[in-house]
């Protein structure tokens, strides 16, 4: 027994040191206040740690401004989320056909909502045909007439600069007899199979980030020029994978990321939360999304 006992003391000091060691580090790491810290910086790539992806690279660009919200500037609550940091926000909904008949007054007599983004009209991703959303004009007629302020946006399948431009013409000629206040939004994506695989079918399967980003660039272009503010809808793999986010700088990001709180390096001004928010007057589920800029408000 007098053999085993210095072997007994040494091991638990070891112990007791080594769990002495390791709440000395827990009680040092200070409580998480970005959604995604800078670990590392190699030329043109960023190595950051992402609070929902965890560490990876990501592309860094001198030009571009960077996020500033935290994981606490966000409450989330039976599926809605709040902004609760410093400034103002407005939460906001898209809307396009597929919601069905909307009734505007008692959207906009719930109280909850701010502003509304609407649907102008889309691209077919296999002919290639614009056509206007069936539902826009009772939209936009319908929102503001309730008093909300409105938004615009364009489902795009450009895959030439030419038609990028064409789709902002054609925004803004079917907006012309009503206020927009909200910014002028393209949607760019690729169309997926089930597996998350790009759809042959498409007509955009062949192109690749730096047309993309053309494309988005031309479309803002004409509706910043028309003097409207656009903006331009990514989420976190398109945006980081695809685009050139550097040429897309004067433009606002509408971010797209279905989670608690955002976690993006770069700066947004809208970020879209959900795709299942429900609105009273509204039959279908809509997307929900959080301005964290004033447009006219």
């Amino acid at each position: 027994m007098n053999a085993k006992r210095p072997l007994f003391v040494t091991v638990t000091v070891l112990l007791v040191a080594v769990i002495v060691a390791i709440s000395a580090l827990t009680l040092a790491q200070e409580p998480r206040t970005s959604s995604v810290k800078l670990i590392a910086r190699n030329g043109s790539t960023a190595e950051v740690d992402d609070l929902w992806e965890g560490k990876m690279s990501i592309p860094y660009y001198e030009n571009v401004g960077l996020s500033n919200y935290g994981p606490d500037d966000f409450s989330s609550e039976n599926d809605a989320v709040t902004y609760v940091g410093s400034g103002k926000s407005y939460v906001g909904i898209s809307v396009n056909e597929k919601k069905g008949d909307i009734d505007w007054q008692q959207v906009a007599d719930s109280g909850n909502i701010d502003f509304v983004m609407i649907r102008v009209g889309l691209r077919e991703k296999i002919k290639g045909r614009i056509r206007i959303d069936q539902k826009f004009e009772d939209n936009i007629k319908g929102a503001t007439d309730a008093g909300l302020p409105v938004g615009v946006y364009f489902y795009s399948k450009a895959v030439e600069d030419a038609e990028a431009k064409e789709e902002a013409t054609f925004v803004l000629e079917k907006i012309r007899d009503y206020t927009v206040t909200y910014p002028i939004g393209i949607f760019w994506e690729y169309d997926l199979k089930e597996d998350g695989s790009q759809d042959e079918t498409s007509r955009t399967v062949q192109r690749n980030g730096d047309q993309v980003t053309g494309y988005i660039d031309t479309f803002c272009n004409i509706i910043s020029v028309a003097g409207f503010t656009p903006c331009y809808f990514a989420e976190k793999g398109m945006a980081y994978n695809r685009l050139d986010l550097s040429r897309l700088s004067g433009y606002d990001l509408w971010y797209g990321e279905y989670r608690p709180s955002p976690s993006f390096f770069y700066d947004f001004k809208i970020w879209q939360y959900t795709k299942e928010g429900r609105v009273p007057g509204i039959p279908e589920p809509v997307t929900v999304s959080i301005s964290l800029k004033s447009y006219g408000n």
